[in-house]
């Protein structure tokens, strides 16, 4: 990397809005230059700031391999949102440069409508499989802490989804327990084909902070999180999502979370303080 493009690369890291708005009138050609100038990293920062138009645009000028390497950088809904604004014959040779651990998640999520439950979901959502213990869920756990999140799911040898847990119930559980033994079986869950309208006024929301998604076999394919709810509530103009009843579902999940968290800060702080009392001579 030459003086210039390490600049670069240090100016839409630090700075994404303030390059966005420089670059955003400038024909996709010379977006795409500048994209081929910074790292995949620095552009996976830089590209949420660009319009998602013009973003697609310059990832179809630059060569497939670089073009890859930033989609593997990107989160999956944003990969996905560009995927689908350019050629299909372009999308389909981006997606075949990626290794399948990557293009699959992002064809799970193409297969659907982007409003609908597998259009907006997380595909990248780490699975324990149903037949095996604490001790191996641990470990697993260990070795991919970069896509856990709070829940725990679990499938069977089909991708089925089995269940659900929370990581305070598996370092609780005794290690050489089978997983089955402390899996919830009642598991709230969106179908992939449900509309957007459906997901705001599923009443899971005022339960659980994420619901799975599977298809019509019970096949797990991902998660929606609260979060994404709340941002989507934001911005969706559909006459469905307005009413009265939708919003107060996911308020009362805010609510509901919002006091889940503190209670948690408040344990953790409890916790850590009696600790130091116990070390103290």
């Amino acid at each position: 990397m030459n003086a210039r493009q390490s600049v670069l690369t240090q100016y839409a890291t630090r700075h994404p809005d303030d390059l966005a708005r420089q670059v955003d009138t400038l024909p996709p050609a010379d977006v795409g230059r500048l994209l081929l100038e910074m790292d995949a990293n620095a552009t996976a920062s830089f590209l949420p700031h660009l319009s998602a138009a013009q973003a697609a645009q310059a990832l179809a000028t630059i060569d497939v391999a670089h073009g890859a390497a930033i989609l593997r950088a990107l989160d999956p809904d944003l990969a996905v949102s560009l995927l689908r604004r350019i050629d299909p014959a372009v999308a389909g040779a981006l997606l075949d440069a990626l290794p399948e651990t990557r293009s699959a998640p992002l064809h799970a999520l193409l297969a659907y409508p982007p409003e609908s439950a597998g259009g907006m979901m997380d595909p990248l959502v780490l699975t324990a499989p149903l037949a095996a213990t604490v001790a191996d869920v641990r470990a697993l756990v260990a070795a991919h802490a970069d896509h856990l999140y709070y829940y725990l799911y679990v499938v069977d040898t089909g991708q089925r989804l089995a269940g659900v847990l929370d990581l305070a119930e598996l370092l609780q559980a005794a290690p050489d327990a089978p997983l089955s033994t402390i899996t919830r079986t009642n598991v709230a869950r969106l179908p992939a084909d449900l509309s957007l309208e459906g997901v705001f006024g599923h009443s899971g929301w005022q339960l659980y902070d994420a619901l799975p998604v599977v298809d019509t076999q019970q096949r797990f394919l991902g998660v929606i999180r609260h979060r994404r709810m709340r941002q989507l509530l934001a911005t969706h103009k559909s006459p469905a999502v307005a009413e009265p009843g939708v919003r107060t579902v996911m308020a009362l999940g805010e609510i509901y979370w919002l006091g889940l968290c503190g209670l948690l800060q408040g344990l953790a702080a409890t916790a850590s303080a009696t600790s130091a009392a116990r070390e103290t001579p």
